[in-house]
């Protein structure tokens, strides 16, 4: 009877000559296989939920709050997570910043800001892209135009604001200041 055992192995390579049996390999990480990389986050500072830190705040990796927070972080090219137990009151700079815990103070986001719904903010939101999620608590004011903001350090827009369309042609007529519309109750 026939068995698959009594077959010959086909060798792959007929001109190199059988080897000698060698010990286990050892791992030589120049010729090893490349290993499957594990999911590991990005670089990231932490503040834990017992730290509290007071003063100015600055480096060159992502950072995540857990704890309190007083005085700057300054963080332009990377981001900042507040988590749900963090607690800032700070001014915040980040290239995107993520709030899901408390904030008492002006947020600057190079790219993004994200307000979870656990989130409790008081401040103004100087970004490109604002997204408040449904049950944040927010209290401030928005621009979406940070540019014109950024330019002078702080949230106040650098040139001021604009004049609306009716302050504009009111201005342009030689009126001393804007104009005020007001509406009285009609009697009926």
């Amino acid at each position: 009877m026939w068995k698959r055992e009594n077959e010959p192995v086909p060798n792959p390579h007929p001109s190199a000559p059988p080897s000698a049996p060698t010990a286990a390999p050892r791992h030589d990480p120049e010729t090893a296989p490349p290993r499957m990389p594990t999911p590991v986050a990005a670089s990231r500072a932490v503040i834990g939920p017992s730290i509290e830190l007071t003063g100015e705040l600055s480096g060159s990796e992502d950072l995540f709050v857990e704890g309190k927070v007083q005085g700057k972080i300054r963080l332009p090219q990377h981001s900042v997570t507040v988590g749900a137990k963090g607690r800032v009151s700070a001014e915040v700079q980040a290239r995107v910043l993520e709030i899901e815990g408390e904030v008492d103070g002006h947020l600057f986001g190079e790219e993004l800001i994200v307000l979870r719904k656990s989130a409790r903010v008081r401040g103004d939101l100087v970004a490109p892209r604002v997204v408040i999620e449904d049950g944040a608590k927010f209290k401030g004011t928005i621009d979406m135009e940070p540019k014109r903001a950024l330019a002078t350090g702080t949230g106040a827009p650098a040139t001021g604001p604009r004049p609306l369309p009716a302050e504009e042609s009111s201005r342009s007529a030689g009126s001393a200041g804007p104009s005020v519309a007001s509406a009285s109750p009609r009697a009926s």
